[in-house]
């Protein structure tokens, strides 16, 4: 840690959230704009807080399709959370309420979700 930060509280874990810009079918846009300030409230309330980025550009790969690809853009939320924090049932539980719920939605086939290094394909809605 460099010299003269005051450190408070340290978040040493990293949670990032795709937030879907289209359905499943690659074309039927959701409401983005809702399910962007719904996450930041989640983490607000769940982590302490939370940054969206603006829209990105991406593609998944939907094999129950053909290997259809739907390509997107999403906004990532990143959130910073404590060990202890996300180690919490409760606190699990609710983010993946919420990962969950905006996935049945927006009719997604995966939500894509990062915790520390590791990528997590929530597909049971």
């Amino acid at each position: 840690m460099p010299q003269g930060l005051s450190l408070v509280r340290r978040k040493a874990v990293l949670v990032v959230l795709f937030v879907p810009s289209v359905e499943r079918d690659g074309t039927t846009a959701v409401d983005q704009d809702h399910w962007v300030q719904a996450a930041l409230d989640m983490f607000g309330t769940i982590f302490g807080g939370a940054t969206a980025y603006p829209k990105a550009r991406g593609t998944w790969r939907d094999d129950e399709r053909g290997g259809f690809l739907v390509r997107d853009e999403p906004v990532v939320v990143h959130c910073y959370t404590t060990p202890a924090d996300i180690e919490d049932e409760a606190n699990l539980a609710a983010l993946a309420a919420f990962c969950r719920d905006m996935g049945r939605q927006t009719s997604q086939g995966e939500v894509g979700l990062v915790i520390g290094d590791e990528y997590l394909a929530i597909r049971n809605f």
